[in-house]
């Protein structure tokens, strides 16, 4: 696995990304209270990291 620096790399590039726009977003344009917009913006970060995951399987053709 000669990438696998590139691959943690936009794996946690993924998580931060998405937890941080989905957490601010819920949390002062939706009117989420800020435990409810940090558990979506953990879920929305899972998920993130689960679709870098699948396509970087998908790229290397596993």
């Amino acid at each position: 696995m000669p990438d696998a620096d590139a691959s943690l790399a936009s794996t946690l590039g993924a998580l931060t990304a998405a937890f941080l726009v989905v957490t601010l977003v819920a949390g002062t344009l939706i009117g989420f209270n800020w435990t409810q917009a940090v558990l979506l913006g953990g879920f929305a970060g899972v998920v993130a990291v689960a679709s870098a995951w699948l396509t970087a399987r998908r790229a290397d053709g596993d």
